[in-house]
């Protein structure tokens, strides 16, 4: 199946007036041969909905971010407009400490940083990904040209996955010879959907201490993982309905619950309505009931969905996850994310194949 994985305005901290930095302060030094005048740019995001975007102006080829940032965060540093075709772009690790950078010409991809080790474990990670990606880029076009011919996909597909299979190798060989590197976590995020909860909970104690206590992200996402394993008792689901009315999974106790998390801008999960319609078709009329928990930021977006399109949402009961808490509670990774609950309230587990899905059901749904 399909995934679109899941995955904001804030300010810096003035810096210190004290004689000793704090810990959450950093400075990037840089020197450029832009023009003085011309301004340079540093944009990350501080939380899940709050974005820094801080400018400078070059003076004698010369230009200084300060600010304090707690953790370590993924971060662009680039002169222009912020854009795919921009090279005057240098992705980099924003943390605490000084560092320094060298921007020159017209291609700032990989500009010289010097003083932050973790941006030297960033660059060299990336150089090994970047590495097997030019491999990955020429698949595209032969992926094209095989669409009718299914055995040379099949072939194409097993390139691909073994490529892919390497990019994880890497990260996982990182996370493994790095447990004192603030930067593992960062690279456990992007494949964390991809590992079992045993898994995980092997990565995470292997970290020392300050970097599991420094990881809240993944402490979070195991007891997220251990709450919702089959034979748990399912977290509650609580929201409003398109209508203003309250919704909680508990009220549906003594039947059994497709939970369906998706976002009216997703389209795997549009293209997945038509299969949980279906579902609904066959079992409306036993001890059986969808909830369609909607990941969508625009609430008017996604009312209009429902009253306008008829998906079978208008059928269903429906929560508007505002601030994404539910999704949280079930480590939601990826949409669509559905789940099977028994009529007692008790996970059941995660369905990502459809044929698997409705086999469950055909189990559960008398």
């Amino acid at each position: 199946m399909k995934r679109l994985t899941i995955l904001g305005l804030g300010v810096l901290a003035v810096m210190s007036a004290c004689n000793s930095k704090p810990t959450t302060e950093y400075t990037i030094n840089g020197t450029t041969d832009l023009p003085d005048g011309e301004w340079v740019h540093l944009y990350y995001m501080a939380a899940k909905d709050s974005v820094v975007n801080d400018s400078v102006a070059v003076a004698n080829g010369a230009f200084v971010f300060n600010g304090n940032i707690e953790l370590p965060k993924q971060a662009t540093i680039f002169s222009g407009e912020p854009s795919y075709t921009n090279k005057k772009m240098r992705q980099m690790i924003l943390a605490p400490g000084t560092m320094a950078i060298v921007l020159n010409g017209d291609d700032f991809t990989a500009a010289e940083i010097t003083g932050s080790e973790i941006n030297a474990q960033n660059d060299s990670l990336n150089g090994i990904q970047q590495a097997v990606y030019a491999k990955i880029m020429p698949l595209r076009q032969e992926f094209m040209a095989a669409q009718n011919d299914s055995v040379k996909m099949d072939s194409l597909q097993t390139v691909y996955d073994g490529l892919m299979a390497e990019v994880k190798d890497a990260q996982m060989n990182f996370i493994k010879t790095h447990p004192a590197s603030l930067y593992s976590p960062m690279v456990l995020q992007q494949i964390k959907s991809d590992l079992s909860l045993d898994e995980l909970k092997e990565i995470y104690n292997s970290f020392t201490p300050e970097v599991q206590a420094a990881d809240e992200a993944t402490a979070k996402y195991i007891a997220a993982l251990e709450a919702i394993q089959p034979g748990a008792q399912a977290p509650e689901i609580t929201g409003k309905d398109q209508n203003g009315n309250d919704v909680k999974l508990s009220d549906l106790k003594g039947k059994v619950v497709l939970l369906d998390f998706w976002a009216t801008w997703c389209g795997p999960c549009r293209a997945s309505l038509p299969h949980v319609k279906s579902i609904y078709d066959t079992y409306k009329d036993k001890d059986f009931a969808v909830l369609a928990v909607s990941l969508d930021r625009d609430q008017n977006a996604w009312k209009e969905f429902i009253n306008t399109q008829n998906s079978g949402l208008e059928l269903y009961s429906n929560v508007f996850d505002e601030g994404g808490k539910n999704a949280d509670n079930y480590a939601i990774q990826y949409i669509p994310s559905k789940f099977v609950i028994d009529a007692e309230g008790k996970m059941v587990g995660r369905f990502d194949n459809e044929e698997e899905l409705d086999a469950k059901l055909a189990e559960l749904v008398k």
